[in-house]
């Protein structure tokens, strides 16, 4: 009787069943990063450099990962699993991998405008207000684009309030 491998067992579990994966890699991370627009047109290197700070964290379904009104000290990118984002007590969206929240507070520490709570086992990869404000001090090229698309973002919402 042939032998069914681990891998091929995680694969036929439904997706919400699925058991924690193994230590993501520098590059895997820093191809989740490129996909959040904030960071889109950094360098490879520059990439793997954002994810040199970032740092793992999982959720079980259920938990809060961030409330809302309270001040923002983390960005995060869904690297498995799903969560919902509550305002005002009402579900507004859903998010699941590749998507983010959070690319505010890196800036700004501001309150949150929303929570996000884990629906099925969540793992995430984020980053911390102030180690990306270190690394934004370090590495000028990096603040730079960074800025260049936060410029981008404000001009397109000026073009899209005077028509």
């Amino acid at each position: 009787m042939p032998r069914i491998t681990p891998a091929v067992t995680a694969m036929l579990r439904p997706p919400g069943d699925r058991q924690p994966r193994s230590r993501r890699t520098r590059a895997q991370d820093a191809e989740l990063l490129a996909g959040v627009p904030l960071f889109a047109e950094l360098s490879a290197r520059h990439l793997r450099r954002l994810a040199s700070v970032a740092s793992e964290a999982r959720y079980k379904p259920g938990a809060t990962i961030v409330q809302e009104g309270t001040a923002g000290e983390a960005f995060h990118v869904i690297a498995e699993g799903w969560a919902r984002v509550v305002h005002d007590g009402k579900q507004i969206a859903r998010m699941g991998p590749g998507d983010f929240f959070g690319e505010v507070a890196l800036l700004d520490g501001a309150g949150r405008t929303a929570s996000v709570q884990a629906v099925t086992d969540l793992h995430t990869i984020r980053i911390y207000r102030r180690e990306f404000l270190q690394l934004l001090q370090s590495e000028p090229t990096i603040t730079m684009k960074v800025l260049a698309e936060i410029a981008r973002r404000v001009r397109q919402r000026s073009r899209n309030l005077t028509g």
